[in-house]
C-alpha cells in the first residue's frame, strides 16, 4: 500500500505543478494492491504558461523531483513521464446550458459534485476549494 492509493486528488500549490491525480484511486478503496496506476501532475494557468518555454525532458525532470519530495517511496520507481501540452484550457458551455449550474452545485443525496466547472471564472484554486467543501459536506452528512 502508498499513501495515495486511496486519494483522487493531492493540491500541490507549493511545487512545480498544482495538483495530483490519481485516477486509480477509485479502484483500490479497500481491496488489494495490484500493480499499475499512474500519477498524473497538473499546471494551468500563469505556471504552465511558464513551463511552455521548456523542453518535455525540462518539465518530466522538475516534476519528477517535486513528485518524489511530495512521496519519497516514488525514488527510483518513476517511469518515463509524458508531457501534454494546451494552451489556456477552460471550461466550454454551449448557449443555454449554464442554466445547468443550480442543479450542479446542489447535492444530490449523500452526493457531492465539485470542481471549477461549477464557477463563473474557473480556476484550479477554487476548484480545490469547491472539492475540499463537497468532502466536507459528505463527512457532515456522514455524521463525522
Amino acid at each position: 500500500p502508498q499513501p495515495w492509493d486511496e486519494l483522487l486528488a493531492v493540491s500541490t500549490p507549493q511545487l512545480s505543478f498544482q495538483a495530483v491525480f490519481n485516477h486509480a484511486a477509485a479502484t483500490r478503496r479497500g481491496g488489494e494492491r495490484r500493480p499499475g496506476g499512474a500519477l498524473a501532475c497538473f499546471a494551468g494557468g500563469a505556471m504552465a504558461d511558464d513551463l511552455f518555454e521548456l523542453s518535455d525532458e525540462a518539465i518530466v525532470t522538475r516534476f519528477a523531483a517535486d513528485l518524489i519530495s511530495l512521496y519519497p517511496q516514488l525514488e527510483g520507481k518513476l517511469d518515463e513521464g509524458a508531457v501534454r501540452r494546451h494552451r489556456r484550457v477552460v471550461p466550454f458551455w454551449a448557449p443555454g446550458r449554464r442554466a445547468s449550474l443550480p442543479v450542479l452545485r446542489n447535492p444530490l443525496g449523500p452526493i457531492h459534485l465539485a470542481g471549477d466547472y461549477q464557477l463563473d471564472m474557473p480556476s484550479l484554486a477554487d476548484a480545490a476549494s469547491s472539492g475540499e467543501n463537497a468532502g466536507k459536506a459528505v463527512l457532515a452528512s456522514m455524521g463525522r
